[in-house]
């Protein structure tokens, strides 16, 4: 009977200790995966060549499109995916295309009790028809087998399924259709359907814009109509700074009266874009308010229209969406139009990191954003923060190749250095937090 009383005794130590003795095995004292590097200027470039080369607006008679990705991309995507979410900033990612599936690996560090451990995680994904599934896990020292993985994947679902990031992210699959993968290339089809792409935005405008955030883009889509209506009857154009300037200071307002300064300047960066070029604000915040229609006049910044286009657009992607998302759309945006449409040019990409910096001030802290909502309704003239900039500079591809070679020569790197400095010298970007 002592026996027993002994093996019982045992068995309820073991089940108790269980979870503990898991986690021991699940954490490790080193990373498995080695620090994920920045992604350098070659590897930007090759994210940019893949924007180019496959957007859909040159699809003509198709909604597919066949995309071929060596494992190198693979990995740049990853890495990229990774730096433009904050929340990853910390964990070291890499991935394996194997046959017919891929591994991806993850280092994540957590604090217990005053020590600094990783989980390292290897996840095996397996292609099924056009898709891949999850298929077996590595945690640390444990193997998670297959048959295992049926009621976690069930259950990860169950729970994920009602969080909107996760809805975009499976909207995002839906549009992809895996053909093959063996071990240094993968095959997908982007399905670009008129379903797949409005069912994809319109997951992603509930995932950005918030019921409190839409009536904030209201709210400043009033102000700015207010703005554009008081303008003498005869005026057609108007500085850009002559918008933001008031913007900013109901901005600045309304944080004084207990609104999110970050989010204030957010919006009205979003609604500036949306009124310079022609985007329909209903994509935001949806149909079911009536929004009234502002007057229409010219935005310019020494005599230009584009300019403010870059700026201001520039400045909400990166209040959004991070500062490297608004660095490769705005190169990507030059390359493309060097190639079909109006030029290369370096006046633009100026006007673009005029923006981004904005964009990052804007929205950095609370602190820089106050700070900017007043700098900004005292703001004089575009040339507070974006340089002489001077004649318009628009080369076409076989131009940019011939005088610089590529976006990797010493030249051309060269050139977006003075453009950064220039900007980074402008008066309005003096004393904000490092």
């Amino acid at each position: 009977m002592k026996i027993l009383d002994v093996l019982f005794s045992s068995l309820v130590l073991c089940i108790s200790s269980l979870p503990l003795i898991l986690l021991i095995l699940a954490l490790q004292r080193a990373p498995a995966v080695p620090e994920n590097r920045p992604l350098d200027q070659a590897r930007i470039n090759e994210i940019q060549q893949l924007l180019i080369d496959h957007d859909p607006r040159q699809l003509l008679a198709s909604d597919y499109q066949e995309v071929r990705l060596t494992e190198s991309e693979v990995h740049a995507l990853a890495i990229y995916v990774k730096n433009s979410n904050p929340v990853l900033a910390e964990v070291n990612v890499n991935t394996d295309l194997v046959d017919n599936g891929t591994d991806v690996h993850l280092s994540i560090p957590v604090e217990v009790i005053g020590l600094l451990r990783y989980v390292n995680l290897t996840m095996h994904f397996t292609q099924v028809e056009d898709g891949l599934t999850l298929d077996a896990m590595n945690v640390g020292a444990l193997d998670i087998p297959s048959p295992v993985m049926a009621p976690i994947r069930a259950a990860v679902l169950s729970r994920l399924s009602g969080d909107t990031n996760f809805q975009l992210f499976s909207s995002f699959l839906d549009s992809i259709h895996i053909r093959s993968i063996n071990d240094d290339r993968v095959v997908v089809e982007l399905d670009w359907q008129e379903d797949n792409r409005r069912q994809l935005q319109d997951q992603a405008r509930q995932v950005f814009v918030s019921a409190r955030e839409a009536q904030r883009l209201l709210y400043f889509h009033d102000r700015l109509v207010d703005t554009l209506a008081e303008l003498p009857g005869d005026v057609r154009s108007v500085s850009l700074n002559e918008l933001l300037r008031p913007l900013f200071l109901y901005a600045g307002i309304n944080s004084d009266g207990g609104a999110s300064p970050v989010a204030e300047n957010r919006a009205v960066f979003i609604v500036l874009t949306a009124y310079l070029t022609d985007l329909e604000l209903e994509q935001f915040i949806g149909d079911e308010v009536t929004i009234a229609t502002p007057r229409q006049v010219k935005v310019v910044i020494d005599s230009r229209e584009d300019l403010p286009q870059h700026v201001v657009s520039s400045a909400a992607i990166a209040a959004s969406a991070g500062v490297a998302m608004a660095e490769v759309l705005s190169i990507y945006k030059e390359v493309h139009d060097s190639r079909y449409r109006t030029g290369f040019s370096f006046t633009d990409i100026a006007a673009n990191q005029a923006g981004t910096m904005l964009g990052l001030l804007a929205s950095r802290s609370a602190a820089d954003a106050r700070l900017f909502q007043d700098r900004m309704a005292n703001s004089q003239s575009a040339l507070d923060y974006l340089p002489d900039v001077g004649t318009y500079d628009g080369m076409t591809e076989a131009q940019f190749m011939e005088q610089y070679g590529s976006r990797e020569s010493e030249a051309y790197l060269e050139r977006l250095a003075e453009i950064t400095d220039s900007i980074a010298a402008r008066p309005f970007f003096a004393g904000f937090g490092n």
